[in-house]
C-alpha cells in the first residue's frame, strides 16, 4: 500500500470520513497547481529559447531580479509617462542626451525610434508607466516600466500591432530585454553609439586585414 494511501488511513482514524475527504481535496489541489507552476516554467523556457534562437541572443526575457543587473552606469533622468506629451518630451530628452554623447545623426533617428514605440506603448496599451534612463561608456540604456497586464511571449512577433511594434525595435536596437507578468512589464533598451552589426564587421575586417591593408587568408 502506498504511503499516501496509509497517510490518509491513518488520518481517517483521526479525523473520520469527512475530514478524510477535505485533506484529500487539498492534495489533489496543490497537486495540481503544482503542475500547472510546472508547465509554466517548461513554456517560459522554451520561448527564451525561442526568442535567443530566432533573434541571435539580441532579444531575452528575464525575471525580475534580473533587471537591476543590467542598469549599468551613470543614471541620467526619469520621467513619468502620462499621455502623448510625455513621450514626446522623453524623445525630444533623449536626442539631445545622445547627440551631447556622440550618437551620430543616423543612429539618433534609431534611438528615438526605439524610445518612442516604448514609450508610446506603455501610455497606449497600459495607461502610463515610467521611463528612466543610464549612460555607459559604449552608448545609453533606457528602461521603460508600466503596469499594465503582461506581453504573452508568442505575441512578440505576431502579426498586430505589438509584434510589429517589437520587430521594429529589435531592428534598431542593440539589445532588447523584457521581464512582463500579470503585474506589469519591464522592458530594458541597449543602443550603442555604432549598432552592433557595424562593430561586428569592423571588428571582423580587422582581424582579416594585414598591416598593409591586404586581406589575411588562413591556411
Amino acid at each position: 500500500m502506498s504511503t499516501f494511501f496509509l497517510s490518509l488511513l491513518f488520518a481517517a482514524l483521526a479525523l473520520g470520513t469527512a475530514g478524510v475527504l477535505s485533506l484529500a481535496r487539498q492534495r489533489r489541489a496543490a497537486a495540481h497547481e503544482a503542475r500547472q507552476h510546472k508547465s509554466q516554467a517548461q513554456a517560459i523556457a522554451l520561448h527564451r529559447r525561442t526568442l535567443h534562437a530566432v533573434t541571435d541572443g539580441r532579444l531575452r526575457l528575464c525575471e525580475a531580479h534580473e533587471v537591476a543587473a543590467l542598469l549599468q552606469g551613470e543614471r541620467l533622468w526619469s520621467l513619468p509617462l502620462l499621455d502623448a506629451a510625455d513621450v514626446s518630451r522623453f524623445r525630444a530628452y533623449l536626442r539631445d542626451v545622445a547627440a551631447h554623447r556622440g550618437f551620430a545623426p543616423p543612429r539618433l533617428d534609431d534611438l528615438c525610434s526605439c524610445v518612442t514605440e516604448a514609450a508610446a506603448n506603455a501610455v497606449r496599451h497600459c495607461g502610463g508607466g515610467v521611463a528612466q534612463v543610464w549612460a555607459t561608456d559604449d552608448g545609453l540604456t533606457i528602461l521603460v516600466s508600466d503596469c499594465g497586464q503582461g506581453i504573452a511571449p508568442a505575441a512578440l512577433f505576431g502579426e498586430g500591432e505589438g509584434g510589429l511594434g517589437f520587430r521594429l525595435m529589435l531592428a534598431m536596437a542593440d539589445a532588447i530585454t523584457l521581464c512582463t507578468n500579470a503585474e506589469g512589464t519591464q522592458l530594458v533598451l541597449t543602443v550603442s553609439h555604432q549598432p552592433a552589426a557595424e562593430l561586428k564587421r569592423e571588428a571582423v575586417e580587422e582581424e582579416t586585414t594585414g598591416e598593409e591593408g591586404e586581406m589575411v587568408w588562413a591556411a
